[in-house]
């Protein structure tokens, strides 16, 4: 069986993560002690293009510059990984809104209409990550990634957009949006979308299939 794993959020110690978002991370010590596990087990890590059995694929989903974290613990396993980037954040260095206490929490975001919220907000000032451990990545940290040769930056939307049948309206524009940011402001184009919140319908995963090779959700399906 092929295992893909996703993650969030990285920490060197949970001494220092309070609040909600609590629950978005792993610890470097408990990371390495579940690739530990894998390897006694018989298990190996390779990219999403392997099918074979007891292999093992690591995904973080957002683009939080705490993922830089795990570069180390990459070369040290020669552990190719993803990170799914959110353009959005990346591009404006805004903060993460399930992040921000005076809003929702992570588990409540599947329901949050970011493009209407984004029309609210019209030219108002983008509001910037407060932790430094909580923003999102950028560019250059990106492609420093990338340099390794073994992180590739895989797609999850503009604004982090769940595609639910009630914003599947939204579809086209998170796809088109980040692309133009990923090609213009990294010069890539992802091969994988990633959906937000692992929301979807058969027609968002249909059209998505048109430019990526493969569409994840958290459901247990790749298509």
């Amino acid at each position: 069986m092929k295992i893909c794993l996703c993650f969030h959020c990285l920490c060197e110690s949970y001494d220092d993560i309070s609040g909600d978002s609590g629950e978005l991370y792993v610890s470097l010590d408990d990371m390495r002690e579940m690739i530990e596990q894998f390897l006694a087990r018989g298990y190996t890590f390779s990219d999403l293009e392997d099918p074979a059995d007891y292999t093992v694929s690591i995904t973080f989903d957002d683009g939080y510059a705490n993922n830089l974290l795990f570069s180390e613990l990459a070369q040290e396993y020669e552990i190719p990984f993803i990170v799914f980037v959110s353009a959005y954040y990346t591009q404006t260095g805004a903060g993460f809104p399930w992040m921000d206490p005076s809003q929702k929490n992570y588990e409540q975001m599947y329901k949050f209409d970011y493009y209407s919220h984004h029309q609210d907000l019209g030219d108002s000032i983008v509001p910037k990550a407060e932790s430094p451990k909580e923003r999102p990545m950028t560019f250059d940290e990106l492609l420093s990634l990338t340099g390794t040769g073994l992180m590739e930056v895989g797609c999850h939307g503009y604004y982090h957009q769940p595609l639910s049948k009630e914003f599947e309206r939204y579809a086209e524009e998170e796809r088109s949006r980040s692309m133009s940011v990923f090609n213009e402001d990294l010069g890539v184009n992802p091969r994988y979308f990633a959906l937000a919140n692992g929301m979807y319908t058969g027609q968002v995963v249909r059209d998505l299939l048109k430019t990526f090779d493969k569409v994840l959700t958290i459901d247990g399906t790749a298509f």
